[in-house]
C-alpha cells in the first residue's frame, strides 16, 4: 500500500505493535494496536453466554492477545484513509475461565494511529484462514473465510453491515474481486473443487470448478484475453500445480501449470506489457511467474524468496517477497520479460 507517497509493508508482531516499513529504502515505524478496544459490543457477550449479566465483575472484560486478534491481515482505504483489516485466530474471543473457544473476529484499525475503527465483526466460530477486501460501488467490502468453511462479507463503508454468509470449503482459501461491477468471492480448501459466489446475492455462480486436488490455499480472480478467469494453486503436496477456469462457463482452461514441488501458499496477478501474469509463492522455497494466456512458466524460479503480495508502485507492477535477508521488491516489468 502507498502511504504518504511511499510503498509500505504492514505487519503486526506478537506484542501487538503495528509496523509499517518503507519498501523504497526508508525507515520502519512502530505503533501499538488499541487492543483494549478489541472486544465486541456488550450484546455479543450476553447473546453468546460468555458474560453473565448478574456477575458482580461484569465490567472485567477479558484480555485479548495480539497473536489471537491478528491471525491474518490485509490493508485497504476506508473513506480515503489507510486502514488495516485483521482476522482473528481460533481463540480470538475465548474466555479461558469459561472454557469457551470462539474466534475469528474481523476488525479495522487506523494504519497511522493503531486505533480501532468501528465495531468488532463477529460470526465465525473458528479462526480466519483468508481475508481480503473488494472496492465496489456499494462501498469497501471485507471478505473472510474461516476454518469451518463459513465465508462472511461486510460493507465497511456502511458501519460493518453484513452483506453475505455462505458455506464454502473447510479450512481453505479464498480470493475475491469485481466481476462486471459486482463483488465475487471464490472459495476452496479440503474439497476437490472450488465455488464462486456473488457476494451481494449470496448465491453460487454456476457449477463447481472441478479438476483440482486439495488442499487449495491460494486463489485469484483476473482477466485473460477478455475472459474472467479463476486462478488457483492446489493439489497434493508433492505435485502442486496452478489451475485456471473460465468463470462464465466454469470449465477448466488448458492443462495445469506445473513446476512447484510443494504447496502453493500465495498467489497474485498483474498486467505486464499487455499480458496477464500470475506470481506464486510455494513451500518449496521458490517464487515463480506464469504467462496465463500461454499456460507456461516465465523464466527461472526465484529461489529463497517467498511471495507475500503483488501490487503497484507509481504504476509499475511489483512483487514483494520475504527471505532470510528481509523484504525485497521486484519490478515485474523486468522479471516477466
Amino acid at each position: 500500500m502507498e502511504v504518504d507517497g511511499a510503498l509500505v509493508s504492514v505487519g503486526v508482531d506478537y506484542d501487538g505493535s503495528l509496523w509499517t516499513c518503507d519498501l523504497t529504502g526508508g525507515a520502519c515505524a512502530e505503533r501499538p494496536l488499541e487492543l483494549d478496544a478489541a472486544g465486541p459490543e456488550d450484546a455479543w457477550y450476553y447473546e453468546n453466554g460468555v458474560w453473565d449479566e448478574d456477575d458482580p465483575d461484569v465490567d472485567d472484560r477479558p484480555q485479548f492477545e495480539a497473536d489471537d486478534v491478528v491471525s491474518v491481515l490485509t490493508v485497504a482505504r476506508l473513506d480515503g484513509r489507510p486502514v488495516v483489516v485483521t482476522g482473528g485466530g481460533r481463540f480470538d474471543l475465548s474466555i479461558p475461565e469459561e472454557g469457551e473457544t470462539i474466534g475469528g473476529a474481523v476488525r479495522v484499525w487506523d494504519l497511522r494511529t493503531g486505533r480501532k475503527i468501528g465495531k468488532t465483526l463477529t460470526g465465525h466460530g473458528l479462526g480466519v484462514c483468508s481475508l481480503t477486501t473488494v472496492v465496489s460501488d456499494q462501498g469497501l467490502i471485507a471478505v473472510s473465510s474461516c476454518e469451518e468453511g463459513r465465508l462472511l462479507a461486510w460493507n465497511l463503508t456502511r458501519e460493518g453491515e453484513q452483506v453475505a454468509e455462505v458455506e464454502g470449503s473447510y479450512n481453505g482459501g479464498m480470493g475475491a474481486g469485481l466481476v462486471d461491477g459486482r463483488p465475487v468471492a471464490v472459495t476452496g480448501g479440503h474439497d476437490d473443487f472450488l465455488q464462486a459466489w456473488d457476494l451481494l446475492s449470496g448465491e453460487q455462480i454456476g457449477k463447481n470448478l472441478t479438476g483440482i486436488e486439495p488442499v487449495v490455499r491460494a486463489i485469484a480472480i483476473t482477466e485473460v484475453n477478455g475472459r474472467t478467469v479463476v486462478v488457483a494453486g492446489g493439489d497434493a503436496w508433492n505435485k502442486s500445480a496452478v489451475h485456471m477456469w473460465d468463470l462464465t462457463t466454469q470449465e477448466p482452461i488448458g492443462a495445469p501449470m506445473t513446476g512447484h514441488t510443494d504447496s502453493v501458499q500465495t498467489l497474485g496477478t498483474a498486467r505486464v506489457a499487455g499480458r496477464t501474469i500470475a506470481v506464486t509463492g510455494s513451500n518449496d522455497g521458490t517464487t515463480r511467474l506464469w504467462d496465463l494466456a500461454g499456460g507456461e512458466q516465465i523464466g527461472e524460479p526465484l529461489t529463497g524468496h517467498h511471495l507475500q503480495m503483488v501490487t503497484e508502485t507509481a504504476g509499475t507492477p511489483v512483487a514483494v517477497t520475504t527471505s532470510d535477508d528481509g523484504i525485497s521488491m521486484w519490478d515485474l516489468t523486468v522479471s516477466a520479460r
